[in-house]
């Protein structure tokens, strides 16, 4: 079995779909496989089966297969938005209670319903479970990809000061048969109460301290119409809650990011003055892609998804009465100042420093 998916069934019942191997199909290429990689003899299935509980509706899936479920292999949970929304421990606990399922199963909430996204046969390999696995590491951004599982899930959710979250998958990419991710769903204990994407998803990234080594598209000063790319190396942020005790708190963040420009069409001359321009403009849309994903998390998802709050328990703890009483008084009227330290190169830039020779 590589693949979850839980839905919500007409009857209020829950659905739950696997994905499950054809060993005798898996590294065979079919006949049928056209040129853009689909087969009419796909090397998984997709079963459903409906129950009170996940535990009843596995027990329907067993009792159709000739072979015993092994849980072991597992890549993902896929939790449809309407379930996720009425909270997910009900579903989550069975899995997490049974010592076969790995801790580092992905956790997504999905738009389309879960079915959709199981019954895909990767186009690039024919091999699910190496081609999942594969995918998620290279399309997840992130820097602790452990938080985005059910071991992360489950030790956000017990952590005082910081709420859970999993992946948001809007939809299914035909070309590839592969989820598509486009942001992060926000939770408020275990409910879902909204999603985070585009601009305020790399925002809560780098205050998170999440942002991996990538590229990065930012406005040209002269014109935001046009772009140039920063190939980001590091990105460390720190974040302290200032004034808690007075009428107007805020949250002091200080994010430093180190890069190189590779290009773009408002890249003309590689002088030091254009060089700090762009460095200008790199602290300038980072602070403001900041400050953005946390008055979004404050006004519209009210779920403090940073971890603002686990700061003012660690550093403060005497000031710390409890997860209520931080995200409906304290986390939704919190001031926000963001300073960025940037320091980039262009691409081609050499130092002195790096040309370093020792003499035998």
């Amino acid at each position: 079995m590589l693949m979850m998916g839980i839905d919500r069934a007409p009857n209020g019942d829950l659905s739950v779909t696997l994905q499950v191997a054809r060993p005798h199909r898996q590294g065979i290429p079919s006949p049928g496989r056209s040129s853009n990689g689909s087969s009419q003899e796909s090397p998984v299935v997709a079963v459903s089966e409906q129950g009170r509980d996940v535990g009843e509706a596995l027990h329907k899936i067993q009792l159709r297969l000739d072979r015993t479920l092994f849980f072991g292999h597992l890549q993902a949970l896929v939790i449809h938005r309407q379930v996720a929304e009425h909270g997910v421990l009900e579903v989550m606990n069975p899995l997490v209670q049974t010592r076969v399922i790995s801790r580092n199963v992905w956790v997504f909430v999905s738009e389309p319903p879960t079915v959709e996204v199981l019954q895909q046969t990767p186009a690039l390999d024919v091999i699910p479970g190496m081609y999942l696995s594969n995918f998620f590491r290279n399309r997840i951004w992130l820097n602790r990809p452990y938080d985005a599982t059910i071991g992360g899930f489950h030790q956000r959710l017990v952590t005082p000061g910081i709420e859970p979250y999993a992946l948001w998958i809007t939809g299914v990419d035909t070309t590839l048969s592969a989820p598509t991710i486009g942001g992060l769903a926000a939770f408020s204990r275990d409910r879902m109460i909204g999603v985070m994407t585009g601009s305020r998803y790399t925002g809560w990234s780098l205050f998170e301290n999440q942002f991996p080594r990538s590229k990065l598209a930012f406005s040209c000063p002269a014109d935001p119409r046009k772009q140039f790319i920063v190939d980001v190396k590091s990105v460390r942020s720190l974040a302290r809650v200032r004034g808690l005790e007075g009428p107007n708190p805020y949250v002091d963040v200080s994010v430093r990011i180190r890069g190189s420009v590779e290009g773009g069409p408002c890249v003309q001359k590689e002088t030091s003055g254009e060089l700090r321009t762009l460095q200008n403009q790199v602290e300038r849309q980072t602070a403001q892609m900041i400050a953005d994903a946390v008055s979004w998390s404050q006004s519209r998802l009210r779920s403090d998804v940073f971890g603002i709050g686990r700061e003012v328990y660690r550093h403060d703890p005497y000031m710390w009465h409890g997860d209520d009483w931080w995200c409906r008084n304290q986390f939704v009227r919190l001031g926000i100042r963001v300073k960025v330290n940037a320091r980039i190169d262009f691409a081609q830039t050499y130092h002195r420093s790096d040309l370093v020779y020792q003499r035998s």
